[in-house]
């Protein structure tokens, strides 16, 4: 913004299409990530199931 003199309104509507949206960002072909395609997965609750290991099993 500083390099070119633009305003925070140059800079949206040079890089955003008419809906809003924002173009993806790419320079000779190649595309800036877009970190909105990667799945978010959580790890499941496993409680005691997961082995501690300080603690040594009991042999019989």
């Amino acid at each position: 913004m500083k390099l070119h003199r633009w305003r925070w309104k140059d800079v949206r509507r040079r890089f955003t299409i008419p809906s809003g949206r924002w173009l993806p960002l790419s320079a000779d072909g190649v595309e800036l990530f877009n970190i909105a395609s990667v799945r978010v997965s959580r790890y499941r609750y496993r409680g005691t199931r997961i082995p501690n290991p300080w603690i040594k099993p009991n042999h019989v």
